[in-house]
């Protein structure tokens, strides 16, 4: 049987992406939401030869319902999960599995979570690579929860090229495999090993390769190791886009500082997510997201990855799909806001939280620069003070992160 990514209709498609917002109460400007409710992009809308029909929108479906991308695409492979055809198999991983596995987390393993699905007679196969945690859960009778936001990117692959990616991951992501099923493959197979989840100890690595989807599209895999202990976005992903990086992620404890490692390029943390630029009336702060995603700056790359910005993943494998797609790039560019003031634009404000940034934040600056400072300093935050006015109007954003403090009791990721 042929594997492959379904679109919204279940129909073959070589890639599609999904942004799964957080759960909100609803209020001026917004609309309530699930938890379940995304926004969705295909390679076939990107394909549209009329420009204005490629838009990331709404989807009428939610993840819980059954219906849609995520659960038609997943459905191929797990509707038969405990007789399937002997040539179908898969490989989940996931840092936090789901109960069913019935073990604990590994905290040494990669923080990356996906599905690998397989089929050796027609030697096809998808990538689905994702930020829910406990997911997926074949024959689980509900979905994870809904509490925050979430990416998920699918690629249609052929076998070869999965059995690649499969390599990569056992010596660069290190992930949690749990409830593998190699159906028919030799054991010389990339997926193969992948299943037994080797526990010796690679050496110190960072990696990109180049691969292709199954239609053509072409996009680069970058992933470390735990043994590697660098920041990834900043020492990896930015460097071999050669571009600044806007990021979104996961952000808990203390963080990178915005210059990459070569010198050259700088990485912005998101703090506000706001769809509706693509028509979804839906905005959150980073706290109330656990998706882990980055635009290149000048260029249209798009990262759609499992690893957070943060220190304390140095010591966590993990990666991202860094493709070229100007349509999503733009939305997404839209969408993130780097608590940009109003009457600022993109490039002051970057600047701004350059100049405010500090390695042990946690969230958005929370007091401009202080006042008792050496002269140079001083004379540096008169220059600035339109700005240091502007982050003074941006009071909603940071009442907003102020609301998701109960988030702290949520998972440690």
């Amino acid at each position: 049987m042929n594997i492959s990514a379904l679109d919204e209709n279940g129909k073959p498609v070589d890639w599609w992406f999904i942004y799964k917002v957080p759960q909100l109460s609803g209020g001026a400007g917004d609309d309530h939401a699930t938890g379940y409710e995304y926004v969705y992009y295909d390679s076939t809308i990107d394909g549209n030869k009329d420009p204005r029909q490629r838009n990331v929108a709404k989807s009428p479906y939610v993840l819980n319902g059954g219906k849609g991308a995520l659960n038609l695409t997943l459905d191929t492979v797990f509707k038969n999960v405990r007789k399937p055809p002997k040539t179908l198999g898969w490989i989940l991983y996931n840092d936090e599995m789901p109960e069913v596995v019935g073990k604990p987390d590994d905290g040494h393993k990669g923080h990356t979570k996906g599905v690998l699905a397989f089929d050796t007679e027609s030697k096809t196969a998808f990538w689905m690579l994702h930020s829910w945690p406990k997911f997926a859960e074949p024959g689980a009778e509900k979905d994870p929860t809904p509490k925050y936001g979430q990416t998920y990117m699918c690629i249609s692959l052929d076998l070869d090229t999965a059995n690649k990616i499969a390599a990569q991951m056992t010596t660069h992501q290190e992930p949690q495999v749990y409830m593998p099923n190699t159906a028919n493959l030799p054991e010389d197979a990339g997926l193969y090993i992948l299943s037994l989840a080797p526990k010796a100890t690679p050496k110190a690595a960072g990696d990109t390769i180049d691969l292709k989807s199954k239609g053509g599209m072409s996009f680069k895999v970058i992933a470390k190791n735990k043994e590697w202990n660098d920041d990834f976005w900043n020492d990896l992903v930015g460097p071999a886009l050669n571009d600044d990086m806007d990021v979104e992620t996961w952000i808990r404890g203390p963080i990178a500082p915005t210059a990459d490692v070569d010198g050259i390029h700088k990485t912005f943390d998101i703090k506000y997510i706001n769809l509706g630029p693509m028509g979804a009336h839906w905005a959150w702060p980073e706290t109330h997201d656990h998706a882990k995603w980055g635009i290149a700056k000048h260029g249209p790359w798009v990262c759609v990855g499992d690893i957070n910005r943060m220190i304390s993943q140095r010591k966590r494998g993990g990666g991202t799909i860094a493709f070229q797609n100007t349509t999503l790039w733009l939305g997404l560019s839209k969408a993130g806001l780097v608590l940009a003031p109003p009457g600022q634009t993109r490039e002051t404000t970057h600047a701004l939280i350059q100049t405010t940034h500090h390695h042990h934040n946690e969230r958005p600056p929370k007091a401009v620069v202080p006042a008792k400072k050496t002269a140079p300093t001083k004379v540096a935050a008169k220059k600035a003070a339109p700005q240091k006015a502007a982050v003074k109007k941006s009071a909603p954003a940071k009442v907003a992160v102020k609301k998701a403090a109960p988030k702290k009791a949520g998972p440690k990721k």
